[in-house]
């Protein structure tokens, strides 16, 4: 079983969370423009609130330098330069918290209620991503990416609490392969429908120091993982003293 605890607004654990700063970056810019925010011709973030969006939030491998120095150099940022912020903009959207209307994008009256809460736009952009957007669920079916939520988060929180690599991970859900395969398909459906949403919220970090193979990398759940999900009770592990 899981379930979903309610923190408190200001609670300091909420910082690490990427997602979290996106908003907290939103709410900021909806009270700089309170007759909404200017959008492009074709309804996107203008560049200069991209590039400062860039700058400010910090995505985790969405930084200036992966940006704009990555593996297609650009000198400026478009919305889709940026892409978890892009999802962002589609997901408000599609939970109708935020509406497009003569150029400019404003809170609906459900988002001004969400959004003057930090932890209660969080906690409805996180459910969302993870249970209810319709292009992973689409991603879980089509590709055969068996699980549910369930068992997908009780065995994480087990298994990466010490970190464990992708592989590991892949393992652990589908079995050894008889022939081991560093650009294992099974790994790449299964951190894109899975992984990747979690990573989104900042429930899960990260990490490529081993290797940028989705295999190689390292997932450890994060310190927000512990305070926001509500997960079976796992028995105490044994220590060995020598």
């Amino acid at each position: 079983m899981y379930g979903i605890r309610t923190l408190h607004a200001d609670d300091p654990v909420l910082d690490s969370s990427p997602l979290v700063r996106a908003l907290d970056f939103l709410a900021a810019k909806f009270d700089e423009f309170p007759n909404g925010i200017p959008l492009t011709k074709s309804l996107a973030f203008k560049r200069d609130l991209v590039a400062e969006a860039i700058a400010e939030i910090q995505w985790p491998d969405w930084t200036e330098q992966q940006i704009y120095h990555g593996y297609m150099r650009i000198k400026v940022a478009d919305e889709q330069h940026f892409e978890p912020f892009w999802r962002l903009h589609q997901h408000l959207l599609d939970l109708r918290l935020v509406r497009h209307y003569k150029g400019k994008l404003l809170l609906s009256k459900t988002g001004k209620t969400l959004f003057a809460n930090r932890f209660a736009r969080f906690d409805r952009l996180a459910q969302y991503v993870l249970f209810e957007d319709p292009h992973r669920l689409f991603m879980r079916q089509e590709h055969g990416v068996f699980g549910s939520w369930d068992v997908w988060l009780n065995v994480m929180d087990i298994e990466t609490t010490h970190g464990a690599t992708g592989k590991h991970i892949t393992d652990t859900f589908y079995g050894v392969e008889d022939e081991p395969n560093e650009f294992d398909p099974r790994t790449s459906r299964l951190h894109s429908s899975v992984l990747e949403p979690l990573i989104y919220c900042g429930l899960l970090d990260e990490n490529r120091d081993s290797g940028r193979k989705l295999v190689e990398r390292v997932y450890s759940k994060t310190q927000l993982w512990q305070s926001y999900l509500q997960l079976d009770e796992k028995p105490a592990m044994l220590r060995v003293v020598h």
